[in-house]
């Protein structure tokens, strides 16, 4: 691991503490009230803390694992890979569908709260349809390992 490695994973390890303080607070905050409406506002924040965490995390294994060069570890990731994209189009597709519901639902509500609520779902849709498109073609096109051997695509391992 290079020193920069070590480095960016000091920081996320930090970014971790945080967003872990934060999810015990916000799981507290929600367990204590009773008014739907600030529940769903609490629920919404506790579960985009666990998110970043859970993301954190990740990009912390992404850092720090080394798969060996051999023919079936580079056949999986390839696979998985193909396994993404086509899990990740059908959530787009659902996705849509959720959107147009979405969009259904705000033509009959008059309620502000409700109208506010249901436009920050169509928006995260929107949003999450524009950022899996992005995901699915970086990770495509990302090389299997970052580090290169010898041959330029030998995937180093480890000691």
């Amino acid at each position: 691991m290079t020193v920069v490695d070590a480095k960016l994973i000091e920081i996320l390890k930090q970014q971790i503490e945080v967003e872990e303080r934060t999810l015990v607070h916000l799981t507290d905050a929600e367990n204590s009230v009773t008014e739907p409406a600030v529940r769903l506002i609490l629920m919404e924040l506790r579960l985009d803390t666990w998110k970043h965490n859970e993301l954190l995390k990740g990009m912390i294994e992404i850092i720090s694992t080394t798969p060996c060069d051999t023919w079936s570890a580079k056949v999986e990731r390839y696979v998985e890979r193909v396994k993404l994209e086509r899990i990740l189009e059908a959530v787009i597709e659902e996705e849509g569908n959720m959107i147009e519901l979405l969009e259904k639902a705000l033509a009959e509500v008059n309620d502000p709260l409700a109208k506010t609520l249901f436009s920050r779902l169509r928006d995260d849709e929107q949003r999450h349809d524009k950022g899996l498109r992005e995901v699915v073609k970086i990770i495509k096109t990302a090389p299997l390992q970052s580090r290169k051997g010898r041959t330029g695509a030998d995937i180093v391992c480890e000691d």
